[in-house]
């Protein structure tokens, strides 16, 4: 839809605190429920986050890019006053994290290892999101409204609440990235939960050419370069540094083949090129 929501970390943490606050102080002891309260939580609240761009861009045309590369600092460092505040483990050696879940708020975990249902989660979420944007009408009206916003309100179509509506869903979708991160790996809320994967996905999402099942090739790819960049660190000591520097040039030479798929040199009379 051309639609550039650029605030993916800040969403994960918004979600992650609306998760958190449920397994926290909801006191629900069944472990279903905790978990459709958690998901439903992070859902709202990182979408409810990203509808803020949404509506400020559908309303008066204030660029959503902006204005969600803000609302990340705004929500990490709003996460951090309640893991340093209100919210902080009082049996905690005085770090900067909340009390641990209990079981019925974690997900489960696969083959004694870091695998939980997070990931199968994810998988679903991307197939929905391809079916969605293939076989469905709404689907269908993103695309137009993205490829010329003037024929599909000349259409009929609702550019504006599609708009929010977009964005909504975007962020929806990071918070529940929030709620798998703490309820599948960290089992609380803490400073720095997420190590930038909301700005990484900018750059999965660029390298997929949006495509919600390139989407998934390309997060593997990208995951297996950041677990690489933790063994550098661990064997050869490396910095880490090195790893952020090369998604940085994947993203650098893939604008520059962009720019030469759509240009070209060529010789004209006269022997200069144009």
């Amino acid at each position: 839809m051309q639609i550039w929501n650029i605030g993916a970390e800040g969403q994960i943490y918004i979600g992650a605190m609306a998760a958190s606050g449920v397994a926290l102080f909801s006191g629900i002891d069944n472990h279903w429920l905790m978990m459709l309260m958690m998901f439903t939580a992070a859902f709202i609240a990182g979408g409810s986050w990203a509808g803020v761009a949404g509506f400020l861009r559908a309303r008066w045309q204030v660029n959503e890019v902006i204005v969600t590369l803000l609302m990340n600092y705004i929500a990490i460092l709003f996460v951090d006053y309640l893991v340093y505040g209100p919210w902080k483990d009082p049996k905690g050696f005085n770090f900067p994290l909340t009390a641990q879940f209990a079981d019925g708020a974690r997900l489960a975990q696969y083959f004694d290892t870091r695998l939980h249902s997070g990931f199968f989660l994810a998988l679903f979420i991307a197939l929905l999101l391809y079916l969605f944007m293939e076989r469905t009408v709404w689907g269908y009206q993103i695309k137009v409204i993205g490829s010329n916003p003037k024929a599909a309100r000349y259409a009929g179509m609702k550019t504006g609440t599609t708009i929010f509506m977009v964005l909504f869903l975007s962020g929806a979708i990071a918070g529940i990235a929030g709620f798998s991160e703490v309820a599948g790996l960290q089992y609380r809320l803490q400073h720095g939960i997420s190590p930038g994967y909301g700005y990484t996905a900018i750059i999965i999402a660029w390298l997929a050419k949006r495509s919600a099942i390139g989407v998934v090739i390309v997060s593997f790819l990208l995951g297996v370069l950041l677990v690489g960049g933790d063994s550098l660190q661990i064997y050869w000591q490396l910095p880490i540094a090195l790893v952020y520097a090369f998604q940085g040039l994947i993203l650098f030479f893939l604008l520059a083949s962009d720019f030469f798929v759509q240009y070209r040199l060529k010789l004209v009379k006269g022997g200069k090129y144009a």
